[in-house]
């Protein structure tokens, strides 16, 4: 049991530490790809504002034309 206790501690320290004076993470700080991403936070009720248009999978990277990985799905072109 102590050891269990003794686990956590870097835990709560880097929980406790993170909430005073870490950084707020954004709307997307993964830059990722999937719909999920543009929901506003907090969400409205059902989510988007309006339906979303996808124009793509969730999962083109490389993209020869591209200059760069990050395309979110609902971005056109």
């Amino acid at each position: 049991a102590i050891g269990l206790i003794l686990a956590q501690l870097p835990f709560v320290w880097n929980l406790i530490r993170s909430y005073r004076r870490g950084a707020v993470a954004g709307p997307n700080p993964w830059q990722a790809n999937s719909l999920e991403w543009a929901v506003p936070s907090p969400p409205p009720h059902g989510n988007f504002a309006a339906p979303p248009v996808v124009y793509r999978g969730p999962y083109e990277f490389s993209v020869p034309t591209r200059a760069q990985d990050f395309w979110p799905q609902h971005q056109e072109g």
